[in-house]
């Protein structure tokens, strides 16, 4: 076995410093100030590695080298490794089929008449593309720097999965045409979801980071993160029947849930309380309520992590605005963590705006 790609010119102190800043953002008495993500990109290419690594491996020593290049201390970003095989690999496990376009997961549906539901069961946790996934935790865990968590894979909720091996037109007519049988697939998936990420997790050992987006360090009382896009998509009652049971279920088997949905409205907030051991939720704003109504409804008790990326109703034209929409409805004892997209556009000009350091950072300078 190769000796372990250690991480010597990491500042290992200061990382477990803001590791319990996180920590306590997530569980304990809220900190004086919100947490904040930068984005600081690496400018130098990793020597090259040694000679006869595996190609986990090589990912490893290719991670660990850039991610020893990014400064500490301007703010809460924690040095982590990524695993994952795209959004659309839960439903591979259950036969359907993925192709990629310009980088992005597309999946056929594997469910093309209701009744065949019926006799769907559990795949093995090493169906699909998830036997590679564990392949790779377990060879991140024996060759990374063991002080380096590990993250884990995208984890689109099971509304999602479903309709990934439904399809949309038939998975929105379910609830309404076939509301049985979508309850037994949710029943389905959802189980296997909770025992995929729990052999996940124990691959990757002590020191697993349960997830993945935002791209921020959680810890383990976050319970685990969790992506629920299609909650904008349907009604707040049949999110409540056929989406809020399952959720709950899988916050109670990892100890609390932090929720990604892309857009969270007004009708969505009475929903998401109802979700047992809340730890967090994380939206992009300018499809979504302000912050400070996100801040008002649940940044007493969970942490609000607000994101902007495509920019659609709030038009900031550069990051500084985006942190001062923040930063506009927090107070001392709300938990917010600011996180700032590497990437964000002006819509009427279809121009990407550049990542200023300095222009945050004087955004931040009152607060941090």
């Amino acid at each position: 076995m190769s000796p372990r790609c250690l991480m010597t010119d990491c500042r290992w102190s200061e990382v477990e410093a803001t590791q319990q800043f996180i920590t306590d953002l997530f569980s304990g008495p809220p900190p004086a100030r919100p947490g904040v993500l930068m984005h600081l990109a690496s400018l130098t290419r990793p020597p090259p590695p040694p000679a006869g690594l595996t190609e986990f491996q090589g990912q490893v020593w290719n991670t660990a080298h850039t991610l020893q290049e990014r400064p500490l201390g301007a703010d809460d970003w924690v040095p982590t490794l990524g695993t994952g095989a795209g959004t659309c690999a839960m439903a591979t496990a259950f036969g359907a089929e993925e192709s990629t376009t310009n980088g992005v997961y597309w999946v056929t549906p594997c469910v093309r008449d209701p009744a065949e539901i019926d006799h769907l069961r559990k795949p093995a946790v090493t169906d699909g593309k998830l036997g590679g996934v564990l392949e790779q935790t377990r060879a991140y865990a024996e060759y990374a720097d063991p002080r380096l968590p590990i993250r884990i894979m995208d984890f689109q909720s099971p509304f999602t999965t479903v309709e990934q091996m439904l399809g949309s037109e038939l998975f929105f007519l379910m609830p309404y045409d076939q509301p049985q049988r979508l309850h037994a697939l949710m029943d389905l998936v959802t189980d296997y979801a909770i025992e995929f990420f729990q052999a996940q997790m124990a691959a990757a050992g002590p020191s697993c980071c349960p997830g993945i987006w935002p791209t921020s360090w959680f810890p383990k009382c976050a319970g685990i993160q969790m992506s629920d896009d299609n909650m904008v998509n349907v009604s707040p009652a049949t999110y409540e029947e056929f989406v809020l049971p399952y959720n709950n279920r899988i916050a109670d088997a990892f100890g609390g849930l932090f929720l990604h949905s892309c857009t969270i409205h007004e009708d969505n907030l009475a929903s998401i309380l109802k979700i047992r051991h809340l730890t967090g939720v994380n939206c992009d704003i300018s499809t979504s309520v302000p912050v400070s109504r996100l801040l008002d409804v649940f940044g007493e008790k969970v942490v609000v992590a607000p994101h902007c990326y495509i920019n659609t109703n709030t038009n900031f034209q550069n990051y500084a605005e985006f942190i001062e929409h923040c930063l506009k409805g927090w107070r001392p004892g709300l938990r917010l963590f600011i996180h700032p997209c590497s990437v964000m556009y002006i819509p009427a000009q279809a121009k990407e705006i550049p990542f200023n350091r300095a222009e945050v950072e004087a955004a931040l300078s009152r607060v941090l």
